[in-house]
């Protein structure tokens, strides 16, 4: 896998944001997952939606896109790493969106993300693309 999706490019996606949908369309089958905490987020935000059920269907359908990246032990080790060194220097990052970025980071992928929390360059190791800008 080349890229993994960040929340909020998998929301750019269900809202059929032509900029991220050029990406994908350039890209091979297989080049773009998304980290299992993604699922999570979408599926929090679908239960607590309005149009639940429409929401939960679209992200069932994403899953069939985009094969979703387990989190591993290895992953966790490098989180745990890397959240030490982030607080050491005083960079700390939400534990969700770094468990994220070291997914991108374990499974050598770039991060397609619109947050500026994960575009700062403060993660070690993280390559970012934000296919929102």
């Amino acid at each position: 896998m080349r890229f993994l999706l960040d929340t909020n490019a998998v929301v750019a996606v269900l809202k059929n944001e032509p900029r991220v949908h050029t990406r994908i369309d350039e890209l091979a089958v297989g080049d773009v997952g998304m980290p299992l905490l993604v699922l999570g987020e979408l599926l929090y935000g679908a239960h607590r939606s309005a149009r639940r059920a429409e929401n939960l269907a679209a992200v069932v359908t994403l899953r069939t896109l985009f094969p979703v990246v387990p989190v591993t032990e290895a992953i966790i080790e490098r989180y745990a790493a890397s959240r030490a060194q982030l607080a050491a220097r005083g960079r700390p990052k939400a534990d969700f969106d770094l468990v994220i970025a070291c997914t991108a980071i374990e499974h050598g992928a770039v991060l397609v993300t619109n947050d500026a929390a994960l575009k700062d360059g403060a993660i070690e190791g993280l390559q970012v693309e934000d296919w929102l800008e």
